[in-house]
């Protein structure tokens, strides 16, 4: 991808972080929507924010990285589509690079593989089956009951000093047997009974589905040996979690396992989850009629479905988790990606939720990328969440306009091959935990949460303060009016928290201009400017 897009990505923030991360504007911006701020206390903070930002790059000690793999299709699907790109090893491998490329470049700091432990974990099924799956794979110490063992191990040991990408790309016979053969561990006590159950149902599934089978055999070989698993988690000084799609609910979920047993801690630890086209909401929901969907795909497929309902038990127990992972200081990233056949804007960005440790973007890919309305005001409408101000769902409504064609576009796939979403990560988590350690050291500095936000403030900690997660339920199934966005529109134009902010105002106006030169050639595209005509006048 171009320079272009890259800094598209960086331009989906709000303008104080955009501005802050290109060194551009003071940091006590942060949160804030109004513009009356002493310029000479604004560079001062700006100085300090970025001093902020070079420590604590230099402070990012042991990195774990956690890879967790979206849903994969049946085999039988594979054979006509293709075998699935996203894998957890490639997302580990992705993080890994983004960090070493980022921190040498924008901090001066060297980051040696040895820093980076590498967990891509790979387990398939229902949400909560993968859970269990997963966690297993952190803390399941039993050894490998193979007679070779021995043999193997040494094998693990030489192949360990190669680089992973150099695995991941190798289809040497004898790293896949290494990797075939610490899979077959054993579980002892009749109090994994439940556990062994999943792990056997996880299995069952790579088995069924060689993508997921070989995968699980290169996953084995990157992670470090099994009885030090949770040792390696549990000492890292900064945790990474990246995952795409159905591994959305599931991340969250394993995040809030891994606190509640100690091995993740955020008061000692700092923790960024990147979010890729994940299922927050769930699918499109005119996928549910899809008779592959409805008649050839897993029941995991049709799971996916229930996130759609805010009362479903799936939609309650992972928004539950977010609640817990947020309020103890977990930075989120959502990125939707543009076109995407499968995960609807809304869904990605994770609309019905509202905290400060949120942040959200989309991806563009290079040959979709218009400088047009549309484009804009999305970002636009992307900024005004990221500023904690209300878009009246705009955001739901515009989804639809820029879905893509299970037979035309891959958008859902596209985002995980982007470094410059991977990095994006790292500077959020930077320049988020920058601001409330700033904010701790000077009373006069950034405020610990964005303006507009009341939370209990609880106990400090390496991750900031604890403040409480808002959420917003709706049914993601129900039909949306077309005719609410020229009153969305409007109201937007007359919200007082947006006619009162420079930047903003400025991007109205734009948005106003390019209205008129907006020449759509999709007829979702054509639709919404008839229906935005009526607000031509005010806009």
């Amino acid at each position: 991808m171009g320079s272009s897009v890259v800094d598209l990505v960086i331009d989906m923030a709000p303008d104080w972080a955009r501005r802050a991360v290109r060194g551009q504007i003071g940091a006590d911006t942060l949160g804030q929507r109004h513009s009356n701020v002493n310029s000479d206390r604004t560079q001062i903070t700006s100085e300090q924010i970025r001093h902020s930002m070079d420590e604590g790059a230099h402070r990012l000690g042991n990195i774990a990285v956690i890879g967790v793999h979206g849903w994969f299709p049946i085999r039988m699907l594979q054979m006509i589509a293709g075998e699935p790109t996203g894998k957890s090893e490639k997302f580990c491998l992705m993080m890994r690079d983004a960090l070493k490329s980022y921190l040498r470049e924008q901090h001066g700091v060297e980051v040696d593989d040895s820093r980076i432990t590498l967990f891509p974990l790979v387990g398939e099924g229902r949400i909560e089956d993968r859970v269990e799956t997963l966690l297993s794979q952190i803390i399941d110490t039993d050894d490998p009951s193979d007679s070779s063992q021995g043999a193997n191990r040494d094998m693990v040991a030489r192949s360990d000093s190669r680089a992973a990408s150099d695995i991941v790309s190798s289809s040497s016979p004898a790293v896949v047997a290494t990797a075939a053969t610490k899979l077959k561990a054993k579980s002892k006590g009749k109090d994994k009974a439940k556990a062994e159950s999943v792990k056997e149902s996880g299995a069952a599934d790579s088995a069924g589905n060689p993508a997921g089978k070989q995968s699980a055999m290169i996953a084995e070989t990157l992670m470090p040996e099994r009885s030090r698993r949770a040792e390696k988690l549990k000492e890292a000084d900064t945790v990474f979690v990246v995952t795409h799609s159905q591994g959305t609910p599931v991340s969250a979920m394993l995040l809030e396992r891994l606190m509640e047993l100690g091995i993740i801690d955020t008061h000692r630890q700092r923790v960024g989850m990147l979010a890729m086209a994940g299922i927050s909401h769930g699918p499109f929901p005119y996928l549910k009629d899809n008779v592959v969907i409805r008649y050839i795909e897993s029941e995991a497929a049709r799971e996916l479905f229930e996130l759609m309902d805010p009362s479903s038990y799936q939609s309650q127990r992972y928004v539950a988790a977010l609640s817990t992972i947020l309020h103890k200081g977990v930075r989120l990233i959502c990125t939707g990606s543009w076109v995407d056949e499968v995960v609807p804007l809304y869904s990605a960005i994770i609309q019905g939720v509202s905290h400060p440790n949120v942040y959200r973007a989309v991806y563009i890919d290079a040959p979709h990328y218009q400088d047009d309305f549309l484009t804009s005001l999305i970002v636009f409408a992307l900024r005004l969440r990221n500023m904690d101000i209300y878009d009246h769902d705009l955001l739901m409504h515009l989804s639809e306009v820029v879905a893509g064609s299970l037979w035309g576009h891959s958008g859902h796939s596209t985002v995980y091959g982007e470094p410059a979403v991977y990095k994006l990560s790292i500077k959020w988590l930077l320049y988020s935990t920058a601001s409330t350690s700033v904010s701790a050291s000077t009373s006069t500095s950034v405020p610990a949460a964005p303006v507009g936000y009341q939370g209990s403030t609880q106990q400090a900690s390496v991750s900031g303060s604890q403040i409480h997660m808002s959420y917003r339920p709706f049914n993601a199934g129900e039909k949306l009016n077309p005719f609410f966005i020229p009153w969305i529109m409007r109201t937007l134009w007359d919200e007082p928290e947006i006619r009162q902010n420079d930047s903003l105002r400025i991007e109205l106006r734009r948005l106003a201009k390019l209205f008129d030169k907006w020449m759509p050639e999709t007829k979702a595209g054509k639709e919404l400017k008839y229906r935005l005509e009526p607000v031509r006048a005010a806009l």
